[in-house]
């Protein structure tokens, strides 16, 4: 079965608050979070997660989390007529401040000596951190067959792995993301990798955090407590193209 197909299967209504969303709206925080969201760590500018995703209307919100990309880059990428969102609009794009994001702080959940040293380093400096979140509308020549009516994508630059700890790991009360996009980049500037015994699986389960789904890259190791759909076909996403597996969480972890 393919991916599109099977995820069809879990397609959800746009979610009202996106549904009523107006230009000139506050970033409307608790409603994104409460949300089925996507998470996609060390993402660059890839449209992988939004297609399986927002293409099979099973999840409308997605976070972008990458510190080796500039927002210069990231708009650049957007406005592009063959690198954007294909059949989408901007609706509305609202630059947000880490006080928007996690307006009382955050507790860091990675303890002291836990970051390890080892081939996955900085590749170069990290761009300066920055935040948007891009409200995007479907075309008019497009219908529903193309992909959810609309898509609401928070794109920081910022370090993945404190990410996911800031945003949902601080007791606001919201779900865990609905999947996060695992691959690992073994030259691509992190300094830990994303999957199995990673710092982020660590943060996940320590906050009892977990996922629903993770979409695995064929070169990373899924996390614990993860079993791959044996009946869906991979897909392929990503700069070079890497088959990605569907996960389900199968056990506590």
């Amino acid at each position: 079965m393919k991916l599109h197909d099977y995820l069809l299967q879990q397609r959800e209504d746009v979610p009202s608050w996106l549904e009523r969303f107006t230009p000139g709206d506050p970033f409307p925080s608790e409603q994104f979070f409460a949300s089925r969201v996507v998470f996609y760590p060390g993402s660059g500018f890839n449209g992988h997660p939004v297609k399986v995703f927002g293409g099979s209307h099973s999840a409308h919100s997605f976070v972008y989390a990458d510190y080796h990309i500039t927002q210069a880059i990231l708009e650049a990428e957007l406005e592009h007529p063959t690198q954007g969102f294909r059949g989408y609009h901007r609706l509305a794009r609202l630059q947000l401040h880490e006080r928007d994001l996690v307006p009382t702080g955050w507790t860091p959940h990675v303890r002291a000596g836990e970051v390890p040293s080892g081939r996955f380093q900085f590749a170069s400096v990290a761009a300066d951190p920055f935040g948007f979140l891009e409200i995007l509308e479907r075309d008019t020549n497009v219908d529903d067959s193309h992909g959810a009516q609309r898509l609401a994508i928070l794109f920081l630059g910022a370090d993945a792995i404190a990410t996911y700890d800031a945003l949902f790991c601080q007791g606001r009360g919201s779900p865990p993301p609905f999947a996060v996009l695992l691959q690992d980049h073994g030259f691509g500037g992190n300094y830990n990798r994303f999957g199995q015994g990673s710092l982020l699986e660590g943060i996940a389960k320590r906050c009892e955090l977990m996922p629903q789904w993770l979409l695995v890259a064929e070169d990373t190791d899924p996390w614990d407590g993860f079993k791959r759909v044996s009946e869906v076909r991979w897909s392929s996403g990503g700069m070079h193209h890497n088959r990605r597996f569907l996960y389900r969480r199968s056990v506590e972890s």
